[in-house]
């Protein structure tokens, strides 16, 4: 079950498949077990509920605009900040990681940004129109509650595809976080390796003869003096511990 969890978690999309399908098939069984107890309620408690539920389907409509409005924001935000990470940052090992990161940040913001798209469908509206209002006359409190069943199943559908929405941007942060804080890592082994460069150690050594040799070397220098009389060169290079 936790691992069911973590993958809906990790790809929140999965809870779209099929939803409008099946919420549209819910919507037209009203006679359903499930919905029996709607027809007990009186006439008026359900056209309040019917228009709690367009009242409801308005809110989402707006939190979905703006909703929409913060996405794009982000988007603009994500690649002004991967421009600058592959220009500036400097050749690293792990630049690879964060260039890893940052592009599924951006899969997760642009599905997070079609998924909110998609909330502006077109979707039925239950409890509108003439044909509703010829129904309602003729069969009475049993066509508001079918458009009650209807509206609420639509709102549902509205409603999953936000939260879709919101947790694949969610995902999207997680990654750019992961990828500022490599970014940081690199920065500062950078600055660190400036602030104390690797010295080179430079020695002369002059044998009986006047020649005189240059050796570079990045570890530590260990020199035998030579025997007297003799003019070869001794050297020893080990590193230290």
């Amino acid at each position: 079950m936790c691992f069911i969890h973590l993958l809906q978690e990790v790809f929140p999309f999965l809870h779209l498949k099929g939803i409008y399908e099946r919420k549209l098939q819910d919507a037209g069984k009203v006679f359903d077990d499930r919905y029996s107890y709607y027809f007990k309620l009186e006439e008026e408690t359900v056209s309040d509920r019917l228009k709690e539920e367009h009242q409801r389907s308005q809110k989402i409509d707006d939190k979905t605009s703006k909703f929409t409005l913060g996405l794009s924001v982000c988007l603009t935000v994500l690649g002004v900040a991967s421009t600058v990470v592959a220009k500036l940052l400097p050749a690293h090992e792990l630049k690879p990681l964060v260039v890893i990161f940052l592009s599924i940040c951006s899969l997760y913001m642009l599905a997070g940004g079609i998924v909110s798209l998609g909330a502006f469908k077109l979707m039925p509206t239950y409890g509108y129109g003439t044909l509703y209002e010829y129904r309602k006359a003729n069969n009475g409190p049993s066509e508001i509650v079918k458009a009650l069943i209807g509206q609420e199943n639509m709102n549902l559908v509205k409603q999953v595809r936000n939260q879709v929405a919101y947790m694949c941007i969610r995902n999207g942060f997680v990654m750019l976080l992961f990828s500022l804080l490599l970014l940081s890592a690199i920065i500062t082994h950078n600055a660190y390796l400036n602030m104390y460069p690797t010295k080179e150690t430079t020695e002369a050594i002059s044998n009986d003869k006047g020649l005189c040799v240059v050796i570079k070397c990045n570890k530590s220098l260990h020199f035998v003096p030579p025997l007297r009389g003799y003019t070869g060169l001794s050297l020893r290079c080990s590193a230290s511990r």
